[in-house]
């Protein structure tokens, strides 16, 4: 998603506000995380991009194959601009929404935990995954 703070501010203020830019608005600021919201995130602004084959091996270390050591908590007004869809076998079994300003996560994993991921790092690497070259 990319939307800047000040146009966020400006959707935050505004007093009549239409369904998709409270949807809009919920997706990037509730801690929350509602499986129906997959279906709407192209229709507010979310584009999908594939994650390159190479490099699944890579996320799936952070989020399923370690354990996380530090405990982060932050002040930080979060704004999920990035949100991962784990797929096995064509279904859906998890979702991240990330904040990597705030370095921020809200998950939801049918099966596999992603109790790993949230190290300072890993969210510095993760981005480096997503955007790196």
């Amino acid at each position: 998603m990319d939307i800047d703070l000040f146009k966020i501010g400006e959707l935050e203020d505004k007093k009549n506000k239409s369904e998709k830019e409270r949807l809009l608005l919920s997706v990037l600021e509730d801690d929350k995380l509602d499986l129906s919201l997959l279906s709407h995130l192209k229709n507010i602004g979310y584009v999908r991009s594939s994650l390159d084959q190479s490099r699944y091996r890579a996320v799936d270390s952070l989020f399923f194959l370690k354990t996380r050591t530090d405990h982060l908590d932050t002040s930080c007004i979060y704004e999920f601009r990035d949100i991962l869809v784990f797929y096995k076998n064509k279904q859906c079994i998890g979702i991240a929404k990330i904040c990597f300003d705030c370095k921020a996560m809200v998950s939801w994993s049918d099966k596999p935990n992603f109790a790993g991921f949230g190290d300072w790092e890993d969210y510095d690497k993760l981005h480096l995954l997503l955007r790196g070259k």
